[in-house]
């Protein structure tokens, strides 16, 4: 114990919940107030009773058919000036209440398991770690994206005070770190579940395990401290305002009170299990166990409980004993507890980014080079013809003098990568079809076909390419892969003509295509198959079932495509952006609020490492498209910091494009 220190004592003890009291959080108002969750499946909200000492149940509510065992409260709002308040529970789902009502606004459905953690951001984001293994991101009343990668329960969720940055806490012993919806660093060093997390500023974080011990974290990754002192599981921690000191609470029924990085006090009470605890504005803890009862410790002396009520404390605590039926588990249910059954389930089929196994390959010198040879990717193959500015077309005229005029956003319709040397192109397959393999090499009358395809292609013929012609085109794209990319060149040509694209995107086509298209994404793969792949997909777009196709593809497409992003080829990194462009203008005809999500998450992901600029151009140009007349896409591009990360554009003076578009953008942000 600090010497001098004013000592933490009992100010009041609140009965009111009939089973362990399972959460606390402090509440926006009544100024004072706080809200505790119970096994009882009620949350309730206490006000204080006078300037000194007690508090009041204000409002009782309820609306879980099971446990209630995490609690937080969204910051308020012009509809709720008061805040809302979140609960989950064992039901597996999440309450959202507010303050004048008794029953839930609304109940956000979505766990497959308990619901154990949850935390609130900026803008309305909310985080939810389950039992599931998954934590799920929320907005209102829609889930956002589900975080995958943990392998058992996710105790303890927290969102950082930089946008987009977010931790979760598992009983896989691990904490992950993660920007926009992908996990950007794992955190091991806990040797058992880990059970609370606390934010102490935007670059240090504190955590609490059934290991007994909390660390202390940089969210670069290193543990900068561990504190011992408890001698059993620890449930949760909470941060003193406007300091470093925390208090804990554990299942050795104390609460412990951490000064300048040592137990200053260790309080005990009459509980086997001292579940949670959140600090007061005022500095007083509340805490909760397994008893049902809420108690209220402070330093200052006017709200210190009467002699009468401490002596009564002492008597409580002097005869309280160890449940011989639930020995050090406390009032744990051992048959409520996740098994291995659980630690291999998926996040309910929603958006799922995954851990972030950043791509290790290094992309080569080309080696398809020499003069006025075929090189796919060469050249300027944006996805303008004849260097005609897609969005602006070449000469559009603006006066410096005049407002901006929104030329670039919403986009309506999808762009495709014309650019082609069709004599070059055949040149190469022939040369190429001599190395097939002899099952696979094609005829002289297949390379006919094949000619045949483009140049009706090439000379937007009205003609149709016939079964045959597509049944060959369709051998030569299953060519290895070290000589596959003409073929797949001749296919991202074709697949914009209408029966072509009805013919590889149709239902029954759709997935042997998409499997192949995918399987060439690989990052250790060759850098020009990854290229035309990707162009063939942005040019699917340009169909009815290709853009059909690519939107019943969009998660695991995506989630594949994003792993070239660290890449060094422009060319990967334009074709990368014109595909999330592509589903952008897509998913603004149908305000799909989760398919944005996941647009979202990767443009921010991709910003963070495309050099080029026309890359870069057409992310923004993706991002105004999402946001355009859609306040919550807004408010999850905010939530995930995408404004602050687009600020540095708004000064390019070459090309001029990419600071006007990115003006306009922070406009409507």
């Amino acid at each position: 114990m600090a010497s001098g220190a004013a000592r933490y004592r009992l100010s009041c003890s609140l009965p009111g919940h009939e089973l362990d009291v399972r959460g606390l959080v402090c509440c926006l108002y009544p100024p004072g107030a706080f809200v505790s969750v119970s096994r009882d499946r009620t949350t309730r909200l206490w006000a204080p009773d006078s300037p000194n000492r007690g508090f009041t149940e204000m409002h009782c509510m309820s609306g879980h058919s099971n446990f209630v065992s995490c609690v937080c409260i969204i910051p308020s709002s012009d509809i709720y000036p008061h805040g809302l308040i979140a609960t989950g529970g064992n039901d597996h789902n999440i309450c959202i209440f507010s303050l004048d009502s008794p029953v839930p606004l609304y109940i956000l459905k979505g766990h497959k398991n308990t619901v154990c953690s949850l935390s609130s951001g900026k803008f309305g984001t909310l985080l939810s770690g389950s039992w599931d293994t998954t934590a799920k991101v929320w907005l209102n009343d829609k889930c956002m994206m589900t975080l995958q990668g943990h392998t058992a329960a996710v105790w303890a969720v927290k969102i950082l005070p930089e946008q987009g940055l977010m931790l979760t806490g598992s009983a896989d012993k691990t904490i992950k770190l993660w920007k926009a919806g992908r996990c950007e660093r794992t955190f091991s060093g806990h040797e058992d579940c880990v059970r609370g997390l606390a934010i102490l500023s935007e670059t240090e974080f504190l955590s609490c395990a059934n290991d007994a011990s909390i660390r202390r974290w940089q969210i670069t990754g290193e543990c900068l401290e561990v504190y011992y002192g408890h001698t059993n599981y620890i449930y949760s921690i909470s941060v003193f305002p406007n300091c470093k000191d925390f208090v804990t609470t554990a299942e050795d029924r104390s609460l412990r009170i951490w000064k300048h990085g040592e137990c200053a006090q260790t309080i005990r009470l009459p509980a086997q299990s001292i579940w949670c605890c959140c600090v007061l504005d005022n500095g007083d803890i509340v805490v909760g166990a397994s008893d049902g009862i809420i108690r209220v410790f402070t330093e200052a002396e006017d709200r210190t409980a009467s002699a009468e009520e401490i002596k009564a404390f002492e008597k409580e605590l002097s005869q309280a004993t160890i449940d011989s039926k639930t020995g050090d588990l406390g009032d744990i249910n051992v048959e409520q507890l996740p098994g291995r059954e659980h630690l291999n389930e998926s996040g309910g089929g929603r958006y799922v980014p995954g851990s972030s196994g950043s791509s290790s390959a290094v992309l080569a010198a080309d080696p398809f080079t020499g003069a006025g040879r075929y090189v796919p990717g060469s050249g300027n193959m944006g996805a303008n013809m004849a260097g005609v500015d897609p969005f602006t077309g070449s000469s559009a005229y603006r006066s410096a003098a005049s407002k901006p005029v929104n030329i670039y956003f919403p986009k309506n319709e999808a762009l495709t990568f014309d650019q082609a040397n069709p004599t070059q192109i055949l040149g190469k397959l022939k040369e190429l079809n001599a190395m097939a393999p002899e099952e696979k090499k094609l005829t002289e009358d297949d390379l006919v076909l094949l000619e045949k395809i483009l140049s009706l292609i090439c000379n937007s013929s009205s003609e149709k390419p016939t079964a045959q012609q597509l049944q060959i085109l369709w051998k030569a794209v299953n060519w290895p892969e070290d000589i596959v990319f003409p073929a797949l060149d001749i296919l991202r040509l074709s697949i914009k003509h209408p029966s072509v694209n009805e013919n590889f995107c149709s239902e029954k086509e759709g997935d042997p295509f998409n499997a192949r298209l995918t399987h060439l994404l690989n990052p250790n793969g060759k850098p020009a198959n990854q290229l035309l792949a990707l162009r063939t997909f942005c040019n699917c777009f340009a169909g009815q079932a290709g853009q059909k196709l690519m939107m019943a593809q969009r998660e695991s497409l995506m989630s594949h495509a994003i792993e070239l992003k660290s890449g060094s080829n422009k060319n990967i990194h334009i074709a990368l952006a014109t595909l999330t462009l592509n589903y952008s203008v897509c998913l603004h005809k149908d305000h799909n609020i989760e398919g944005k999500a996941q647009c979202l998450s990767v443009i921010s992901t991709i910003l963070e490492v495309v050099q080029d600029l026309e890359a870069t151009f057409r992310l923004l140009v993706a991002l105004g498209t999402l946001i355009s007349d859609d306040s919550n896409a807004v408010q999850l591009a905010k939530s995930l910091g995408v404004d602050s990360q687009i600020k540095k554009y708004a000064s390019v003076s070459e090309p001029a494009k990419v600071s006007e578009c990115c003006r306009l953008i922070l406009n409507l942000l």
